[in-house]
């Protein structure tokens, strides 16, 4: 049996290519109606992928001129519209307050009954100035910070906390939820949150290869976007994602063509991701020769209206028809669908957590 290849599909604004506006069929406006959105993951989820990733910025992005929905709210939007399909949104951790990021995310996993993952990130030191706070030194560390302060918070309420007994007035047992007393020395989280354990235990937590550090480890990620050609899969460590831009062949352009009018509009900058542009039947090919190589694809359409067309026309039969992709079920979690086990509460299983100093673990 070959072995399946999650495939998830970024959804933002009009695609990769900061000219994709100009080519697309959907006007600027459009680019943020939520039939479009909706109609993406009513697509991604009969097609079998595993999840929509939703990009997000604080600044102001050429590929989105009318402007930016917030990541987090658009997944949101889907939970309930969908049923099987994961939902993966950014959410920034340099400026960001970890408590807020731990409170969305965790709220997104109960509205999506377990669908939610979490890209966590860093920002620039724009995006400091944007939002006039200190530009940080070392926003890999943060991240690392943020995320280990997140988990924290997501474990502060036992999985049994709520009791609901009506009998005794008890609504919640005080004894199951925990400080987690998070210090790093530039900010401390106490806890505990005001949202409940969801129902993955913890949000999948997808990181960028390039914000690792040698305190991000696979206890801080459970997935790596990758965008390096060479990237292999580990049992050891978390999941490994190539990050994947494409330009396919259209009914009426070659992708080279387009591309190369694309560019002539607006050239694209390198955002270190892979870059493959061709026929579909060819894609197919390549991200079947990945199964067993990579534990998935991330893919970014140059234009997300014409280039999805064409992943539905050629490159998505193909895969099923290989049995490359394996739909997640309806009512599985994204845990659960990745084949990641659900996390056990740090608080059932050892020590109460302690002020971190800035160390991860």
């Amino acid at each position: 049996m070959t072995t399946p290849l999650h495939l998830f599909l970024d959804v933002d604004g009009g695609g990769w290519h900061p000219a994709a506006w100009r080519w697309s069929r959907s006007t600027p406006d459009e680019v943020f109606s939520p039939g479009r959105l909706r109609g993406f993951a009513v697509t991604a989820q009969a097609q079998g992928l595993t999840g929509l990733t939703f990009e997000d910025s604080p600044l102001p992005d050429p590929r989105n001129p009318v402007g930016h929905l917030d990541a987090v709210q658009r997944a949101a939007f889907l939970a309930g519209t969908t049923e099987a399909v994961g939902l993966l949104p950014v959410a920034a951790t340099t400026y960001s307050e970890p408590f807020h990021v731990a409170a969305q995310i965790a709220s997104l996993d109960h509205s999506s009954a377990g669908r939610a993952g979490w890209i966590a990130t860093t920002s620039s030191a724009a995006v400091a100035r944007s939002v006039d706070l200190p530009v940080a030194q070392d926003p890999a560390g943060e991240l690392a910070d943020v995320v280990h302060a997140v988990r924290a918070l997501w474990d502060s309420w036992e999985d049994d906390a709520v009791v609901r007994d009506v009998a005794t007035g008890r609504y919640v047992d005080r004894d199951r939820l925990h400080h987690v007393d998070v210090d790093t020395g530039r900010w401390s989280v106490k806890g505990p949150l005001t949202v409940p354990r969801s129902p993955q235990g913890q949000a999948v937590v997808v990181v960028r290869e390039d914000d690792l550090t040698h305190r991000t480890d696979r206890r801080t990620a459970d997935v790596v976007l990758s965008g390096d050609a060479g990237a292999r899969r580990s049992p050891a460590g978390p999941l490994v994602v190539l990050d994947v831009e494409v330009v396919l062949d259209t009914d009426a352009h070659a992708a080279a063509d387009r591309l190369a009018a694309l560019d002539a509009s607006t050239p694209a900058p390198d955002r270190g991701r892979i870059r493959w542009a061709g026929p579909g039947q060819a894609l197919a090919a390549w991200l079947t020769d990945l199964t067993g190589v990579v534990d998935g694809v991330r893919l970014h359409a140059a234009v997300l209206d014409e280039d999805l067309r064409a992943l539905l026309r050629t490159t998505f039969p193909a895969l099923r028809a290989a049995r490359v992709l394996q739909p997640p079920l309806p009512g599985a979690t994204l845990r659960s669908t990745l084949g990641l086990e659900r996390p056990a509460n740090r608080f059932t299983t050892g020590p109460a957590l302690v002020s971190t100093g800035g160390d991860p673990r």
